[in-house]
């Protein structure tokens, strides 16, 4: 029996060699320009759009292309890669997989009426999980959505939510059952795709230091009325319905990761071998090179673990009661390391080329 082969196929090479020259139509100006101004990068938006890579992971019948996670990695590794890093990838991150709870659990009338406005770029949607009192432990949000009739009535309020400025709708988890109400404490969450109707929920920007072409945002939410038809699945089963987004949501953040990675590195061979020092580029210099063949191996091992066949990822092997492997964590937790490597590589050159041009130098 032969060995696990990690090499693309043909059609997934072509995804990315696509991408890659489709990201040339955005160099390094103007992803500056627009973090500069605060500016959502609406002419990226629409070019990817437009040809139709909005819709890679949607079902066929709604206009996307049905295909994979592999193929939404490729897609997110080369648009970081390109040099937009996390201000591209951001604007079109939750419309890559973060809409598969509607997918997989929404009901025929929901999809119909916004998977065909997400592959054709024309809906943005935000995901509003993350709350001040609970950070990674969604268990413990508090948001709250009470019953009234045909409608929920939702208060609460919600942090660090990507794109909420440009968005119409919003991914909405929330609480049906108090967290001191529930024997599991995953239960008791209930989600919603639903209108972000800014006369009840007041969008306020959080100022940062970085990625300010996409905004991140405070949400506070009073007497928010949702309908029920915008219910994804049944009451109080939301938290396991979202892990259809959360789980490949993690393989994305780690493939853009290492796109970042890999231009910065890109970026750092061409300065540290036209940079010369006392007569020579400095990239012939032993103290540039090991950390950055040690940047390097990192990159290429977080690129294994991302491309290692997910398996028992699926939503088949959940409903069997298995939990989520920690293969998936593992991909997101390469993440931060390599955001590390991407500030040392950005001063420096880069290993992979490095050793052969500083080989050519020294014989010159």
């Amino acid at each position: 029996m032969g060995g696990m082969s990690f090499a693309l196929s043909e059609d997934q090479e072509l995804i990315r060699k696509s991408v890659a020259e489709l990201m040339k139509n955005f160099d390094d100006q103007y992803w500056m320009e627009k973090d500069l101004a605060h500016e959502f990068p609406t002419e990226f938006y629409k070019m990817l759009a437009d040809g139709g890579w909005m819709g890679i992971t949607m079902p066929e019948e709604y206009g996307g292309h049905g295909l994979g996670i592999t193929e939404a990695t490729i897609l997110l590794e080369e648009i970081a890669r390109s040099g937009g890093a996390m201000n591209a990838a951001s604007a079109i991150h939750l419309n890559i997989f973060g809409m598969q709870p509607v997918v997989k659990h929404g009901t025929d009338e929901m999809k119909a009426r916004t998977l065909p406005r997400i592959v054709n770029g024309d809906l943005h949607v935000c995901f509003g999980v993350t709350e001040p009192g609970a950070g990674l432990d969604t268990s413990r949000i508090t948001t709250f959505a009470k019953r009234d009739g045909d409608h929920y009535v939702v208060n609460g309020r919600k942090v660090w939510i990507s794109k909420a400025v440009e968005s119409e709708k919003i991914l909405l988890l929330t609480r049906t059952q108090r967290y001191d109400e529930v024997e599991k404490k995953t239960d008791g969450m209930t989600l919603f795709l639903t209108d972000l109707d800014r006369s009840k929920i007041d969008i306020r920007p959080i100022r940062k230091m970085g990625r300010n072409a996409v905004t991140s945002n405070e949400l506070f939410i009073d007497d928010l009325r949702v309908p029920v038809e915008d219910r994804i699945g049944e009451e109080g089963q939301g938290f396991k319905l979202l892990l259809d987004g959360l789980n490949p949501e993690r393989m994305l953040i780690a493939s853009e990761a290492l796109g970042i990675g890999r231009v910065a590195l890109e970026k750092a061979v061409k300065y540290g071998n036209e940079r010369e020092v006392f007569g020579r580029p400095i990239g012939m210099n032993q103290g540039i090179q090991f950390p950055l063949a040690d940047a390097l191996a990192h990159l290429d091992a977080a690129e294994l673990v991302l491309r290692k066949p997910p398996g028992s990822t699926t939503t088949a092997s959940r409903a069997a009661g298995k939990p989520t492997p920690p293969n998936i964590s593992v991909r997101k937790q390469v993440s931060p390391q390599l955001i590390a490597h991407c500030r040392l590589t950005a001063e420096w050159g880069t290993p992979r080329s490095t050793t052969c041009r500083v080989t050519s130098a020294r014989r010159a």
